[in-house]
């Protein structure tokens, strides 16, 4: 797209990821490569601009030409002799404000891409809108490009559909923002396996919005492959197609309210990441200064440890600056300087073979010290977060959660230095969990937690999920935790702050390995989320309470009525899966599954690799899950 559309849509073949390479795919008209670099504008609208925002980066889009790119609700003035590249959503606004822009002829020449298929009826106003100010010969191409939906990483992607879950649950909402939603929904999926190149198999519960969704995407994909004359789907080196997991938020409520302690879920959970984005306060001088950092899988360090444990990222932050001191230091003898800074390869022969390959790596130890400064300062952040409001402490408690009693939880909740979120989120995990709470024990908890200061108006709503369905028997079970664990969390804790003291005022780390060497084995408990178990029994093909009763949709096969939904028989297995939950998703299920394709290939490293795509309506912090179920709870 960012070429002019001039290079064909890659072949499909599996899930090569949709985060590698997003903008592939796409209805267009290819035009030949130009040998010289073709200066370009680009004009996108807010939804368009966060799919490009998490991918690519101002000096990306100069790499491919792009020298401005602007909003197409700005007011912009004429640039002639360039053309333009418009990536917008198919919405009535954005034509009138492509046709005036027409009619203003700001651009030498236009190219329209839209994030999803354009109605007719849009076309037919743009046409003729066209035609009306005599603008028509500067379209140079009209394109659906099927990219309605924000990749982060290459297996995980959103579709920054706010509040979904409330939308889909609320009472209030009318039958017809229901079918919107969930048309938006299938249309957007429809973009990610036209991105995937492939047709997969549909499983699904019956009898809420995923099995709407499911039915609405399976809809559209038949008509697609029986009626469309070119296919968008490209599936000639498969060996098996994936199967595709819909699953609704109801299927699992304690997963987007639980603490975690891993790199990626903490610094989604606290510092509230989107689009791939950081903030965070730091200390510069004295002074505390805003920074706004990237996190994406360009970055070594974030995808080496995004998955890991917080004690094991400090302990590889340790090595990195140990392995970056040591390297800058061959540098600086070689070229007979004191530090880094006083390194000028203008001055520098490169007839001598060290001294060149010493000069060489100037600007990757740059950018690596770089890096290591932004998740330095992230860690930090995060710390002060775990200690000021004792994150380690409700983390060990969930983690053993079935173990727990009630004098315990109500010493939580009346706890004055801990936060009412952090105590409202123990609480309903801890609802969820048990198999039953008297109701006297209810009122007493529901006591504490005002007293506490803390909104009940989410287990008011949880009450409700419970009276009408059984989660219960789906609902995490944790393995208990090893005594003494709180004890380790307290060591970490105090640990931790003479490590970043260390760090901020000298820059170096050599102490970092002495004091986290207490709590290595430090470790969340290997467990396996209900959004895992339910993947991992239809990939296996093996019978399980969990998917007993989930429809079998084939968008490929003879329309065969109800019949048609069931199962085929025998065990039908899958090596690929998009796993997607309607009403919001979250990092540690996203984490999860990835933790268990590598443990099957751990354990079977002779089978085919299991790949699994995971994506959702929106990305949910714990505090805007809680925001939705409160505003469901209010009476």
């Amino acid at each position: 797209m960012l070429n002019l559309n001039a290079e064909p849509a890659s072949s499909g073949g599996g899930l090569g990821g949709i985060g590698a390479a997003p903008f592939v795919a796409g209805a267009s008209s290819a035009i030949p490569v130009a040998n010289d670099p073709v200066w370009k504008v680009l004009i996108y609208d807010k939804f368009c601009q966060d799919i490009i925002s998490p991918l690519l980066h101002v000096s990306d889009l100069r790499e491919r030409g792009i020298t401005v790119h602007m909003s197409i609700y700005s007011e912009r003035d004429p640039i002639p002799d360039v053309p333009a590249i418009y990536f917008v959503e198919p919405t009535a606004d954005n034509i009138k404000r492509i046709a005036n822009d027409l009619s203003r002829q700001l651009y030498d020449s236009f190219s329209i891409n839209f994030s999803s298929a354009l109605p007719r009826p849009l076309l037919e106003d743009l046409a003729a809108a066209a035609v009306s100010s005599d603008s028509a010969g500067l379209i140079a191409q009209i394109c659906d490009q099927y990219l309605n939906f924000v990749s982060l990483d290459h297996n995980l992607f959103s579709m920054q559909l706010s509040n979904s879950y409330q939308l889909l649950n609320s009472p209030s909402t009318t039958e017809q923002q229901i079918e919107d939603l969930t048309s938006k929904i299938a249309a957007s999926l429809f973009s990610v396996l036209v991105a995937l190149g492939t047709v997969p198999i549909i499983r699904c519960p019956r009898g809420n919005s995923a099995e709407a969704v499911a039915l609405k995407l399976e809809s559209k994909l038949r008509d697609h492959v029986l009626n469309s004359r070119s296919s968008l789907f490209s599936e000639g080196v498969q060996l098996s197609r994936p199967v595709l997991v819909l699953l609704d938020r109801n299927v699992d409520l304690t997963t987007p309210l639980s603490h975690t302690w891993t790199y990626s879920t903490l610094v989604h959970d606290i510092l509230d990441m989107k689009l791939n984005r950081v903030s965070v306060m730091v200390d510069e001088r004295g002074r505390q200064v805003r920074k706004n950092y990237d996190v994406d899988v360009s970055d070594f360090f974030w995808s080496r440890n995004a998955g890991n444990p917080f004690p094991q990222v400090a302990e590889d932050v340790d090595a990195e600056i140990n392995k970056y001191k040591e390297e800058v230091d061959q540098v600086t003898r070689a070229c007979g300087v004191s530090s880094l800074e006083e390194v000028d390869p203008n001055e520098y022969s490169s007839s001598a073979r060290n001294l060149s390959s010493a000069i060489k790596q100037l600007p990757e130890l740059t950018l690596r010290k770089k890096t290591l400064d932004m998740h330095m300062n992230i860690a930090t952040c995060l710390f002060k977060e775990l200690r000021e409001r004792q994150l380690d402490a409700f983390f060990s408690m969930e983690e053993s959660i079935g173990k727990l009693n009630k004098s315990t939880i109500l010493e939580a909740i009346r706890d004055p230095k801990k936060s009412a979120q952090d105590k409202i989120r123990l609480f309903l995990i801890y609802y969820f969990s048990v198999e039953e709470i008297s109701k006297e024990d209810l009122a007493e908890y529901e006591s504490a937690l005002a007293q506490a200061e803390c909104s009940t108006d989410a287990i008011n709503y949880a009450k409700q999920v419970r009276m009408y369905s059984r989660m219960t028997a789906v609902v995490n079970a944790p393995a208990p935790q090893q005594s003494g664990s709180s004890d380790l969390f307290g060591t970490f804790t105090s640990n931790f702050s003479k490590l970043t003291d260390t760090l901020q005022s000298s820059a170096v780390s050599g102490q970092i390995g002495s004091l986290i060497s207490g709590v290595k084995n430090l470790l969340p408990t290997r467990k396996e989320l209900v959004v895992t178990r339910t993947v991992d029994a239809i990939m296996e093909g093996a019978a399980s309470s969990l998917t007993d009763d989930f429809l079998y949709l084939d968008p490929k096969a003879a329309r065969l009525g109800a019949a048609g939904r069931q199962p085929p028989k025998g065990r039908v297995t899958f090596q690929d899966a998009i796993v997607f939950v309607v009403g919001g998703g979250n990092y540690l299920e996203y984490q999860n599954l990835l933790d268990y394709a590598q443990m099957i290939r751990t354990q079977r490293p002779n089978l085919v690799k299991k790949r699994i795509v995971y994506g959702s309506t929106e990305l949910l912090t714990a505090k805007a899950f809680i925001e939705q179920l409160e505003a469901l709870g209010k009476k």
